[in-house]
């Protein structure tokens, strides 16, 4: 049975106010065709739905259960138009983000702090992995987007890539161990001490062994942690060189230093990455415009 939604949505109004008059008023149509309407309906549905006289109206039995049934899918209809209206304000809704520790304590916690601030009724979702997982799973459309390092990001297909912050990977050392090395250090001069670095799987890891193969050398840490906060804190005690991005050190620390080397770590960005056929909520797309334009 296929019937015109807008017959239901006439009897919706009608039982409700048991006035075909009324119903009219509410609909902004005529009486005539509110009648109309009913009899489609009834005939559709091959029964009977009002009791009419000269004094009210009131439902049959039949009428009384579909009343019942009508109403409750046509609140939940409303209820439906109510929650993205919300969305659309911002006034409801989540926003699912895929991020390592890393970017995500040193670049997008000042960032949810506002946006949580100015819309508290969104849900946000971060899912902390290392990058190439969230690009994985932005391609398999498992979450919202994912704020990622970059230019790893280029070799995942079905995503869209937006830059937005540049950074520079150090290395760090205490002052201690910085007098054991040359005033300006090369690379082949942190042969001699432990070096501090993130695990393999890792995009930064994976960047650093790249860069050391460009210098003829190979990279081997005493260390491989998972974090960059483990790596300023075994730094920090006098445990060797580590590599991390120089907003991970805070401004004015009394013990870690960064080294003057002699060769410059390519420089490095982060980036935004989205499903390309994956449309996105409004408050997704809100917060991804808070960060790009925070650039």
């Amino acid at each position: 049975m296929n019937i015109n939604f807008e017959l239901y949505k006439v009897f919706y109004h009608a039982a409700r106010q048991l006035s075909f008059t009324r119903a009219a008023e509410s609909l902004f149509v005529t009486q005539s065709s509110v009648s109309q309407s009913i009899k489609q309906l009834e005939t559709h549905l091959g029964a009977l739905l009002f009791i009419r006289n000269r004094r009210n109206m009131q439902l049959t039995k039949e009428g009384e259960m579909l009343f019942f049934h009508v109403s409750e899918a046509y609140d939940l209809i409303k209820a439906g138009e109510r929650n993205i209206e919300n969305t659309k304000t911002l006034g409801y809704g989540e926003v699912k983000i895929g991020a390592s520790d890393t970017i995500c304590r040193y670049f997008l916690l000042d960032y949810i702090k506002r946006f949580h601030e100015d819309y508290p009724n969104i849900k946000i979702s971060i899912t902390n992995q290392p990058s190439m997982q969230t690009l994985e799973d932005i391609a398999g459309g498992k979450m919202d987007f994912g704020v990622v390092n970059l230019p790893e990001s280029m070799r995942v297909k079905g995503v869209n890539v937006t830059e937005i912050k540049g950074f520079q990977e150090v290395a760090i050392a205490t002052e201690a161990c910085a007098r054991t090395l040359p005033a300006h250090p090369s690379i082949k001069d942190l042969t001699g001490v432990p070096l501090i670095t993130l695990t393999p799987n890792t995009n930064t890891r994976r960047y650093l062994d790249t860069f050391f193969r460009s210098q003829k050398m190979t990279l081997a840490p005493e260390f491989e942690l998972e974090s960059i906060d483990l790596i300023v804190d075994f730094v920090r005690i006098g445990l060797g060189v580590g590599f991390v991005m120089a907003d991970a050190i805070p401004a004015g620390d009394p013990v870690v230093r960064v080294l003057d080397l002699k060769e410059t770590l390519p420089s490095r960005s982060i980036g935004i990455v989205t499903n390309k056929n994956s449309p996105l909520s409004i408050p997704t797309e809100h917060f991804m415009n808070v960060l790009i334009k925070g650039r």
